[in-house]
């Protein structure tokens, strides 16, 4: 004696011997997140002219399928909007061992790019740099996602851009010199 399975459900047509089905729909989610650390370079304790920004760019596949053709679109611009180039961002490592441009289900990879400021950047009063990231679901659909700071008790939860404050710190310093001559008149 044999029987096939039936599924239970019998209001769907089938009321014997039908396979039993569990759909699982595709949900393709990518989160980038993005922050700075900024090198003294001269060791006076503000940040300013010449000091290095260091900015770690982590990507996570939130999502329950597998995403490849991963890449980064960066926007980088000084405090007056004008537009930037910066190093990077340079793919480091990720989580699960995939290899740059695919990201498993629950992987997150790790980005870096740096930064050294200009005088223009000081002038300008800081830098703005946000990067979007995209990736492809097996189906083809493309999902994305504009960086976060990575501080959301600064009231931005999502999609905000990493911002490098440059306090203004104006200083004159001026010198004046006297001489006195002791020379006597005839």
């Amino acid at each position: 004696v044999s029987d096939t399975s039936d599924d239970g459900d019998d209001t769907d047509g089938n009321t014997t011997d039908d396979i039993t089905e569990l759909v699982i729909n595709p949900d393709p989610i990518i989160e980038a997140t993005k922050v700075a650390s900024v090198t003294d370079t001269n060791g006076n304790g503000v940040t300013d002219l010449g000091d290095v920004i260091t900015y770690t760019i982590t990507v996570e596949n939130t999502g329950n399928v597998t995403l490849t053709n991963v890449a980064l679109t960066d926007t980088f611009v000084d405090g007056n909007g004008n537009p930037l180039t910066l190093t990077g961002p340079t793919f480091v490592s990720s989580d699960l061992g995939s290899l740059e441009g695919t990201l498993q289900v629950g992987e997150t990879a790790t980005y870096t790019a740096t930064y050294v400021i200009t005088q223009s950047d000081v002038d300008a009063g800081g830098v703005s740099n946000s990067v979007v990231a995209d990736g492809d679901s097996p189906a083809g659909t493309t999902v994305s996602d504009t960086s976060d700071d990575g501080d959301d008790l600064d009231g931005n939860t999502s999609d905000d851009p990493t911002e490098t404050t440059i306090a203004e710190s104006p200083s004159l310093e001026a010198v004046k010199v006297v001489a006195i001559s002791n020379d006597v008149l005839p």
